[in-house]
């Protein structure tokens, strides 16, 4: 499956051309053209094959990609004395940043000049061209640096998103809670103080109908037990609508998750009535999807919840690449700590494909 950015698609095209053509028009009639134009149609694939968006099922197949372009680029230069190829390694040079580390960048770098240096020193008799070398150091020394300053740019903005959101999620389960602490002091005021005056009321009336206008008597007796009955109802109805709405917060903290897709998997008419449970729950999520975007390669990411008698399970896991090491840091461990202090259990693994956390909560 390819799926590449037109941005992106539009940049490699119009560098290939700007390359690719004027490289061979000199040599229409050499009996290298055939390959020369071969190598130019396997730089392409293998370009566009680097930047694609979807994720190869082994993610070190874009090292291979990756190791094939140069090799490509070598063979050109040695084919073909041009330094157009430069330009080529140019554009190379900010993909790999996006899949490598500044230092193989780097690396890179000194490689790919030292190697034309040589090149045309050894194959074209031209001498040492260090006037070209250095210029394209200083080319691609910036395309470099601003490849990273985007980077880092983008990792500040996921981050800053990630926080917003888990902030969002936080100020809603607060507003769940403290919405449940005003009903529940509604309903408690309505019972100790409204309820016992009517009650109050009704003991006394009873007693005044005994001495007074029968007819007017209960007409106001009448009328304090509709009021007492409105209160007990509105008692209840508080007590049984006190839920904390788990659900729509996990789906607002997916929407807003940036950069990888978030799928959620929640029962229809989910209610969680335990404020800790709810806590917990949010908090896993939170951590694992910290953790996902740090860390892992992955680009799919899934809470899936399921209840059963007495218990809630949740579900949280990614398309990462397996990892057969990993070190348990302060998030997980918290996240261990979380689920313990309620009596349930975290497992946590990452032999399978991708990262996979199973935590399961007594559930009422």
């Amino acid at each position: 499956m390819i799926r590449v950015q037109k941005s992106s698609l539009t940049t490699v095209l119009l560098t290939w051309l700007a390359v690719a053509l004027p490289s061979t028009l000199g040599i229409l009639e050499t009996p290298q053209l055939p390959i020369i134009v071969t190598l130019h149609g396997l730089f392409l694939i293998t370009i566009v094959a680097i930047i694609n968006d979807v994720p190869n099922a082994n993610p070190r197949l874009n090292h291979v990609f990756i190791a094939i372009t140069i090799g490509l680029v070598v063979s050109l230069m040695m084919i073909s004395n041009s330094y157009l190829y430069l330009i080529y390694s140019i554009m190379m040079t900010s993909i790999f940043a996006f899949h490598t580390p500044a230092l193989f960048c780097i690396g890179y770098i000194i490689f790919i000049h030292s190697t034309y240096l040589l090149i045309q020193f050894l194959i074209w008799q031209a001498g040492w061209d260090i006037v070209n070398a250095a210029t394209f150091i200083a080319f691609h020394s910036f395309a470099l640096m601003l490849t990273q300053k985007m980077l880092s740019e983008k990792k500040a903005k996921e981050a800053l998103a990630l926080s917003n959101t888990q902030l969002e999620t936080a100020h809603t389960l607060l507003a769940n809670a403290a919405a449940r602490d005003e009903r529940l002091k509604l309903a408690r005021e309505l019972h100790d103080d409204v309820g016992h005056t009517l009650t109050s009321l009704i003991i006394n009336l009873d007693i005044a109908r005994r001495t007074q206008d029968e007819q007017q008597i209960n007409r106001c007796y009448e009328q304090a037990k509709v009021a007492l009955n409105t209160t007990r109802n509105v008692v209840s109805q508080k007590r049984s609508t006190d839920y904390l709405d788990l659900a729509s917060t996990l789906k607002n903290l997916a929407e807003k998750t940036p950069r990888i897709t978030v799928v959620t998997k929640i029962p229809a008419q989910f209610t969680c009535t335990n404020l800790n449970v709810a806590h917990c729950i949010l908090r896993c999520c939170q951590e694992a999807l910290t953790n996902t975007l740090k860390y892992a390669n992955a680009t799919h990411f899934t809470i899936e919840l399921t209840t059963h008698p007495e218990q809630l399970n949740l579900h949280l896991y990614d398309n990462s690449q397996k990892q057969t090491q990993f070190t348990l840091g302060n998030g997980l461990i918290g996240m261990h700590e979380r689920v313990e202090a309620l009596g349930g259990t975290c497992n946590i693994n990452s032999m399978t494909t991708g990262f996979n956390i199973t935590i399961r909560v007594p559930y009422e």
